[in-house]
C-alpha cells in the first residue's frame, strides 16, 4: 500500500466533462494547484483542505475525490486487508451508511459483488450499497467511496462533493435547452473569456452563460451557495471552512467588471433568467429581441456565445436549418468583429448552415448528446 498520508497533505482527483480538460487545467494553474493530467481530469497534491479548495473554486470541475490509498491485492483476502488498512477515520465515523461505486478494468476481481463483500468484511458492515455513476446521481446520506481495480492494483477514493458540482445553487429554474453550469463556464474559458470583455448571448434562455460569465467577471467562487459531502466528514473543521469561505467572498467584486447582456424572444425565458440572476446575486442586462435583427452593443467587441436549439422537441427539427442560417448571419454580420462560441449538435447540415468559416471544432457532450463547440473570430 502507498501508506497513509500525513494530516498536512492530501491528494485529490478532479473530474470534468469531456472536452473541458484544458479549461480545468488552466483553472488549476490560476489557483496555484500542483497537478498532473489524468484520464478525464487532473490529479492534485497539496495541503490538508485541498479538496475544499477544489470544490469551492474550480468552475469546470464535475466532482472532487479524496484519495484514501492505493494498494496491490491479487486475491479477495488481500483486498480485505488492503481495505482494512485504509485511513477511514477522517471521512467515516463507522456508523453512517456506505455506498461503493466500483470500476473494474482487467481486474482480478470477477465482478463488483466481490468488492462489496470484501468491503463488508473489512469494515464490519452488513449492508453496503452499490452506487452508480456519481455524476448522474444526487447526494445521498452517508459516505460514497469509489473503488477502482485495474489488474491487481486498487485505488480507493472518497467523494467530497455530494451533489454534482454543476449544481451551484442559483439555478432553480431551467429553460428549454438546459446547459450545465460547468459546461457553460468551460466554454467561456475555452473561448478566451476573461471577465474584462463584453459578453452577449443572443438566445440566452435561463441565463446560464450570463450568470457564469458574471461570476467569472466578479471573481466569485462557484461553490459559495451550496453545501458539500465533506461537511459531514468526522474531520470537518467548521471554523477552518468558515475562514476559507470568508477569504473567497472577500476576493469577489460586488458587480461584474462588464455587465453581460442577454436576448431572447421568449418572455418566459427572460423571466427565468432574471430570477436565476437574482438568486446568484448578479446584475444582467436582459432584453426581448429577435436575433435576426440584433445589433452588437456599443461596449464591444467581446465574446458572443450561444446554445441554440437541437431539434429534440416535436416539430422543431425541420425549422432548425433556417434558424441556424439566421444565427450565422448575425454572427457574421453584426458580430463579425467579435469572438464567437457556439455549442451545436454534431450534425453537418446545421454546422454548415451557420457558415462560420475557419471555426475551430472541439468535441463536447451536452446532457449526453454529442456536440461541437465552434470557436471563431479574432
Amino acid at each position: 500500500m502507498t501508506g497513509a498520508r500525513s494530516q498536512t497533505e492530501e491528494a485529490v482527483y478532479v473530474s470534468t466533462l469531456p472536452g473541458l480538460e484544458p479549461a480545468l487545467e488552466a483553472e488549476a494553474r490560476e489557483q496555484g494547484l500542483v497537478f498532473r493530467r489524468a484520464e478525464g481530469g487532473i490529479e492534485c497534491e497539496g495541503p490538508a483542505g485541498l479538496h475544499q479548495t477544489a470544490n469551492l473554486h474550480l468552475r469546470t470541475a464535475s466532482r472532487v475525490l479524496l484519495r484514501l490509498g492505493t494498494f496491490t491485492a491479487p486475491t479477495a483476502d488481500a483486498l480485505v486487508r488492503g481495505l482494512e488498512a485504509l485511513p477511514m477515520g477522517g471521512v467515516w465515523d463507522g456508523k453512517a451508511p456506505l455506498r461503493l461505486s466500483v470500476s473494474l478494468h482487467r481486474s482480478v476481481a470477477p465482478g463488483p459483488g466481490v468488492v462489496l463483500e470484501s468491503a463488508a468484511v473489512a469494515w464490519g458492515q452488513r449492508d453496503i450499497a452499490s452506487a452508480g455513476h456519481l455524476d448522474e446521481e444526487g447526494a445521498v446520506p452517508g459516505l460514497t467511496l469509489l473503488v477502482r481495480g485495474e489488474g491487481e492494483r486498487w485505488t480507493v477514493s472518497a467523494d467530497t462533493s455530494g451533489e454534482p458540482l454543476h449544481q451551484r445553487g442559483y439555478r432553480q429554474e431551467v429553460g428549454r435547452a438546459p446547459l450545465r453550469e460547468t459546461l457553460a463556464a468551460g466554454i467561456l474559458r475555452l473561448a478566451g473569456y476573461t471577465g474584462e470583455m463584453s459578453l452577449v448571448d443572443p438566445m440566452c434562455g435561463s441565463g446560464t452563460f450570463l450568470v457564469e460569465g458574471a461570476w467569472m467577471s466578479q471573481h466569485r467562487a462557484p461553490g459559495l451557495l451550496r453545501t458539500f459531502a465533506f461537511q459531514s466528514f468526522p474531520s470537518f473543521d467548521r471554523e477552518a471552512w468558515a475562514r476559507r469561505r470568508a477569504e473567497a467572498e472577500a476576493r469577489g467584486l460586488v458587480q461584474p467588471r462588464v455587465t453581460p447582456r442577454g436576448y431572447d424572444l421568449n418572455a418566459g425565458a427572460l423571466g427565468t433568467a432574471r430570477r436565476n440572476a437574482k438568486r446568484a446575486g448578479v446584475t444582467l442586462t436582459l432584453e426581448r429581441h429577435d436575433l435576426r435583427t440584433l445589433k452588437a452593443p456599443p461596449e464591444g467587441p467581446g465574446l458572443v456565445v450561444a446554445n441554440p436549439p437541437y431539434g429534440k422537441r416535436v416539430g422543431e427539427a425541420e425549422d432548425l436549418p433556417e434558424l441556424y442560417r439566421a444565427l450565422g448571419a448575425t454572427m457574421n454580420g453584426a458580430f463579425r468583429e467579435w469572438r464567437k462560441a457556439l455549442i451545436v449538435p454534431e450534425e453537418p447540415r446545421l454546422v454548415s448552415a451557420l457558415g462560420l468559416q475557419g471555426a475551430r471544432r472541439i468535441p463536447v457532450k451536452n446532457g449526453g448528446l454529442r456536440c461541437l463547440l465552434l470557436l471563431a473570430g479574432p
